[in-house]
């Protein structure tokens, strides 16, 4: 796939090797899509303290992340605050905010363990 692709697949790797992601990821079970321009749609389940990457459409996502590929990338390197692209229009958040922000935590957990 592409680079936007393959970062989040690392992405949901890494959370479940790092303690702090995997601590926040207890007990949380929802489905993140995501819906790239320019690349494809993929999706994050989180299920049972243990996120998989998935190719194409969740049935029924808690989330959907939309945006263009340039976006998600910078976003994904830490070029670019998820906050502030949000307000900025930059890409869309579709259901429950309070999981995207907890999906953004883990993901912060992520890129600080690196």
């Amino acid at each position: 796939m592409g680079r936007v692709t393959d970062g989040y697949r690392e992405l949901a790797k890494r959370a479940n090797e790092v303690a702090e992601a995997k601590g926040l990821m207890a007990g949380w079970n929802k489905v993140i899509q995501f819906i790239v321009e320019g690349e494809g749609d993929f999706y994050i389940k989180f299920e049972n303290g243990v996120a998989t990457f998935h190719e194409g459409k969740h049935e029924k996502p808690d989330v959907t992340l939309k945006g263009p590929e340039e976006v998600f990338y910078k976003m994904l390197t830490r070029e670019l605050d998820q906050t502030r692209a949000y307000f900025a229009k930059q890409y869309t958040i579709e259901g429950s905010m309070a999981d995207a922000m907890k999906f953004g935590r883990i993901g912060t957990a992520v890129a600080k363990a690196t």
